[in-house]
């Protein structure tokens, strides 16, 4: 039986899942905005593959972020050395592997302060929680609920 303070979890798990899995049919999908942009880049550049490549390995990554938040919301053990060198490379992942979600950022800081404030809050704020969840799963001795 779950407990309520985990039903949040739960929701936001299947939440998180829509935004990760809507990312990873950026990759597949032809006609997506993120692949249409890597095209050009590497039209003009070739060294932009590595850029291109980081930005698939963090979207990928994700997809254990997805996962973890579900091992947490239901108390599953498992592997905990695994979960926290995964913790850390998502954290590196996101800082260099996003490079087409920094750049859409930076335009938005050109038109305004506010606005560019406004898109990385919008950036962060899904997915914060999914580094608590990581974070806690990882780290922290499960709390026991009677």
């Amino acid at each position: 039986m779950l407990s309520m303070n985990k039903w949040p979890w739960i929701i936001y798990g299947f939440f998180i899942t829509l935004i990760v899995f809507t990312s990873l049919g950026d990759i597949f999908f032809k006609d997506s905005s993120f692949r249409t942009y890597y095209t050009i880049l590497l039209a003009f550049d070739k060294h932009y593959y590595l850029v291109c490549i980081l930005n698939i390995l963090s979207i990928l990554i994700n997809v254990l972020a997805v996962l973890v938040v579900f091992l947490y919301a239901f108390d599953i053990k498992s592997s905990i050395k695994f979960w926290r060198v995964t913790f850390f490379i998502r954290i590196g992942l996101d800082l260099i592997g996003n490079f087409y979600d920094s750049q859409f950022i930076k335009a938005a800081f050109f038109q305004s302060i506010p606005y560019g404030l406004t898109c990385i809050g919008a950036f962060l704020f899904p997915i914060l929680p999914s580094y608590v969840a990581h974070y806690i799963y990882a780290f922290m001795k499960p709390i026991k609920t009677k």
